[in-house]
C-alpha cells in the first residue's frame, strides 16, 4: 500500500482490473485442469472395475467347472450376475469363437432385467474378443462419445476351452463438451464483469479527477481565509475532504478574527495606557493651579466689587468645567477596574433609575421600566454608572411627549439590558464612532460618557451595541455573561 501511494490513483485501479483478469484466467485454467483430472479419474476407476469384475467372473467359473463339467446357460448367467453384483454400472458375459455370445448379465441395471447383449456394442465386443484370442492376452478398449465413454475389457479364459473370452463393459459419463461450455460461460462472465468493473472504475476516476481539479483550482486561486463554501461532490470520501477544507477555512477565519480582535484590544489598551499617563500628568499639573484659581475667584466674589462679578463667575464656570474634564479622563482610565459580585437585579434597577424619574417628569418624558426578577454577577457601581450615562443621554435627546424604556431580561445565558428612546436617533454611519473618546455632536460635554460606558461593559467581558429604535430613536443593547473570566 505504501508503494501504491507513490503513483496516481488510475494506476491502482488499472492494477486492480489486471488482477481480476489474471484471477479469471487462473480460475479458468484450474477449472480446465479439474475437469480433465475428473474425467481421467473416472476412466481409471472404470478400468479398475472392469478388470476386477472379469477376474471375479473367471474365479467363479473355475469353481463351477471344478464342481461339474459344464454349467448350463442359465447357470452361466447366474455366475456372471453374482460376480458383477458389487460393481455398479458394469455388465459382462462370455463370447465363444464358434457359438458367439453364450452368457450375459447386467445385475446393477436400474430398469427391467436385461437379458440380451446391447446390439450397438456387439460388433465392438466381437472385434476386441477376436483380437484378444489372436494375441492371447487381455485387451482394453475405449470408445469416446459426446456425452460418455464406453470402456470394454476382454480376457481369454484359462480353461479347457481356449476359444472363449470373458468380457466386461461399462459406460463413464464424461460430458466433456457440456462442462467445457459451462467453463467458457463462467470465464466469459468473469471477464465481462472485470471489463464492466474497469469501465465503472474509470468513470469514478474521471469524476474524482474533475472534483479534485476543481478543489485544487479554488485553493490555488483563493487566499486561505477567503475560500468560499465548497459544495458537496456526492462522493463520501471527497465530501470528507471538502468538509475538512471548510472546517479549516472556518478555523482560519476565526483565527484571523480572533487575531484582529486581539490587535484591536492591544491597540486600545495601548491608547488607554497612553491616555492614563497623560491623564495622570494633566491631573497632577492642572489640579493644583485650578484649585488656586478657584480659591482666588471665590475670594474675589466674596468682596463687594460688583463690576468684576460677571467675569469672575465666567472664570469659575470654566474652572469647574476643567475639573469635570479631568475627573472624566481619570474615570475613563480606571473604568476597567471592577469588583464583580452577585446582585439582586430588581432593587439595583430601581435604585439606579429612581434619580432620573424627576428629570423625566420635568422634561415631559415617559420613563418606562421593564424589570426582571433574578440575580446576576457584575460590579453594581460600574453598571449603575453605565445605566446612568445612557439614561442621561436619552433624556437629552428625547423631546417632550416622548418616552424612554429601560428593559432587563435574560437571553442565551446572558443578561440583556437595553435603553431605548423615541428621539431623533443616531445616524448609521456614526454608530460605531459614538464609543470613541472625545467624539460628540453636542455643543457641550467632552465625548467621554459612552467611552466610559463601553470600557465598563467590556471589563465585564460583555458587549454594547447602538441600534435604531422602534420609532427611529436610539437603542443601546448590553449583554453580560454570568461570570467574568
Amino acid at each position: 500500500m505504501v508503494i501504491l501511494r507513490r503513483y496516481p490513483l488510475w494506476i491502482g485501479l488499472f492494477l486492480l482490473w489486471m488482477l481480476l483478469a489474471i484471477l479469471s484466467v487462473a480460475f479458468g485454467v484450474c477449472g480446465l485442469i479439474a475437469l480433465l483430472w475428473g474425467v481421467s479419474a473416472r476412466i481409471t476407476a472404470g478400468k479398475d472395475n472392469l478388470h476386477k469384475g472379469a477376474l471375479r467372473i473367471e474365479e467363479n467359473l473355475k469353481n463351477g467347472f471344478e464342481q461339474k463339467e459344464a454349467p448350463g446357460s442359465s447357470n452361466l448367467n447366474f455366475i456372471i450376475a453374482s460376480s458383477l453384483s458389487s460393481f455398479s454400472g458394469v455388465e459382462g458375459g462370455l463370447w465363444n469363437m464358434e457359438k458367439g455370445f453364450i452368457a450375459y448379465s447386467y445385475p446393477t441395471y436400474e430398469g427391467p432385467l436385461k437379458m440380451d447383449v446391447p446390439s450397438a456394442e456387439k460388433n465392438r465386443i466381437i472385434r476386441l474378443s477376436q483380437q484378444s484370442l489372436k494375441e492371447k492376452r487381455p485387451l482394453f478398449g475405449r470408445f469416446d462419445g459426446s456425452r460418455e465413454s464406453l470402456l470394454l475389457y476382454v480376457k481369454p479364459m484359462n480353461l479347457k476351452d481356449n476359444d472363449t473370452v470373458i468380457w466386461t463393459m461399462t459406460r463413464v459419463p464424461i460430458r466433456l463438451v457440456s462442462d467445457y461450455e459451462k467453463l467458457i460461460f463462467f470465464l466469459s462472465s468473469i471477464l465481462i464483469f472485470s471489463l464492466l468493473l474497469g469501465i465503472f472504475g474509470l468513470r469514478i476516476l474521471q469524476s474524482w479527477s474533475r472534483e479534485i481539479s476543481r478543489l485544487e483550482n479554488i485553493i490555488a486561486t483563493t487566499p486561505p481565509d477567503q475560500i468560499p463554501s465548497l459544495p458537496l461532490t456526492g462522493y463520501r470520501e471527497l465530501d470528507r475532504l471538502v468538509e475538512t477544507l471548510v472546517g479549516a477555512r472556518k478555523s482560519l477565519i476565526d483565527e484571523k478574527n480572533r487575531k484582529e480582535e486581539l490587535l484591536k484590544k492591544i491597540s486600545k489598551n495601548e491608547r488607554i495606557v497612553t491616555l492614563g499617563k497623560v491623564a495622570a500628568t494633566l491631573t497632577h499639573e492642572l489640579r493644583n493651579p485650578l484649585a488656586t484659581i478657584q480659591l482666588e475667584v471665590e475670594n474675589a466674589l466674596q468682596s463687594n466689587d460688583k463690576g468684576n462679578k460677571e467675569p469672575l463667575e465666567c472664570v469659575q464656570e470654566q474652572v469647574e468645567r476643567m475639573k469635570k474634564l479631568l475627573d472624566s479622563i481619570v474615570l475613563l482610565c480606571h473604568a476597567g477596574e471592577i469588583t464583580p459580585q452577585e446582585n439582586d437585579l430588581y432593587p439595583w434597577l430601581q435604585s439606579t433609575v429612581k434619580p432620573y424619574e424627576a428629570a423625566a417628569i420635568k422634561h415631559g418624558v415617559d420613563l418606562r421600566v421593564v424589570p426582571w426578577k433574578g440575580s446576576w454577577c457584575f460590579d453594581s457601581q460600574g453598571m449603575s454608572r453605565v445605566l446612568g450615562n445612557l439614561l442621561q443621554n436619552a433624556l437629552e435627546h428625547t423631546p417632550k411627549g416622548g418616552w424612554i424604556e429601560v428593559k432587563v431580561g435574560k437571553k442565551d445565558d446572558k443578561l440583556c439590558i437595553s435603553v431605548e428612546d423615541s428621539g431623533k436617533g443616531i445616524e448609521d454611519e456614526i454608530r460605531e464612532e459614538v464609543f470613541e473618546p472625545f467624539f460628540t455632536k453636542k455643543s457641550h460635554g467632552f465625548g467621554l460618557g459612552l467611552s466610559i460606558v463601553k470600557e465598563i461593559v467590556e471589563a465585564h467581558n460583555g458587549c454594547i451595541e447602538c441600534k435604531a429604535g422602534r420609532e427611529g430613536g436610539a437603542r443601546f443593547e448590553i449583554e453580560l455573561p454570568w461570570r467574568i473570566s
